[in-house]
């Protein structure tokens, strides 16, 4: 299975190896319910020195060598800041919300995306199927100050049927292989074909409710953290063709390791539209991902 994964992965972009490989920054945002950019000014008091990103006054980097330090300290312990992925963060300020936004996030857990809308929305549901991540993604709510988060443990595929075109925005963080947190050095161990092909199919469940969840004329972000098409371009091709509504808004983003979406893979020819989809490289603080911007005309 080893030599499989490595010659998929090859084929999608030779830079996806060595990204997986090097992890020299962490990354984090300033928790807007409870801090504001003085924040940095008290880390540097503590001995730590972010750099800011370019797209981004709330978000930061640092040496991967103060990832464990930082837990310590007191802005961390206060909760003023969210250690969160680069491309996490940048996949969710991609839905630009808006002040008057009910937002549904549909495989929210651990939270920290819902915790990024609900600090602009005039409402987030945050959707967990899972009954231990639901109560860890509660607390972590609380702990931050988000108070206008509802949350549901209910299964994502069925949310749909519930509410009808109901929110103004939608972010399904699908569930995944995970490909992008593989860690080489210790080996390919629980990855295979079977399990892509089994979360292939549950996202599609997953985009049904999605879609059929948000208001015409409104969009969403269909997002995972892995690499092959078959979880990523062919579930995007999938609503495409289901929905002649559906339309792929391409996003343009200010970082150097992006690539355009796949639409060719393993003998199958995708929607020429889904070369509008963002497949975000590892490198530094960015983890591997892939979001498809998709508005409901």
């Amino acid at each position: 299975m080893e030599n499989i994964f490595f010659q998929r992965i090859n084929s999608i972009n030779k830079d996806i190896i060595k990204g997986l490989k090097e992890k020299r920054e962490f990354s984090f945002r300033i928790n807007r319910h409870k801090a504001d950019l003085e924040v940095i000014d008290e880390l540097k008091k503590e001995g730590f020195f972010p750099k800011k990103v370019s797209w981004s006054d709330y978000v930061y980097t640092l040496p991967i060598k103060d990832r464990t330090t930082i837990t310590k300290s007191k802005v961390y312990t206060q909760n003023k800041i969210y250690i969160q992925n680069l491309s996490s963060i940048i996949a969710a300020l991609s839905l630009d919300v808006k002040e008057d936004d009910w937002v549904l996030d549909l495989a929210a857990a651990p939270g920290g995306k819902s915790l990024i809308f609900s600090e602009v929305a005039k409402k987030v549901s945050a959707v967990e199927p899972d009954k231990k991540r639901f109560f860890r993604m509660k607390r972590n709510f609380k702990e931050h100050g988000a108070k206008n988060i509802q949350t549901y443990n209910k299964d994502g595929r069925f949310v749909y049927k519930a509410t009808g075109e109901m929110f103004d925005k939608v972010f399904l963080d699908a569930p995944c292989s995970s490909e992008a947190h593989i860690d080489l050095d210790k080996g390919i161990t629980w990855w295979n074909l079977k399990r892509v092909k089994r979360f292939s199919k549950l996202q599609k469940e997953l985009l049904i409710s999605a879609f059929e969840s948000l208001k015409s004329g409104k969009e969403m972000i269909f997002a995972t953290c892995t690499f092959s098409p078959e979880e990523n371009e062919e579930s995007v091709d999938f609503l495409l063709n289901r929905y002649d509504n559906a339309e792929i808004v391409e996003v343009k983003l200010d970082i150097p390791n992006i690539q355009n979406g796949i639409t060719e893979w393993d003998g199958k020819k995708y929607n020429d539209e889904v070369r509008k989809c963002v497949r975000i490289l590892p490198y530094n603080a960015y983890s591997g991902f892939f979001f498809a911007k998709i508005r409901k005309n």
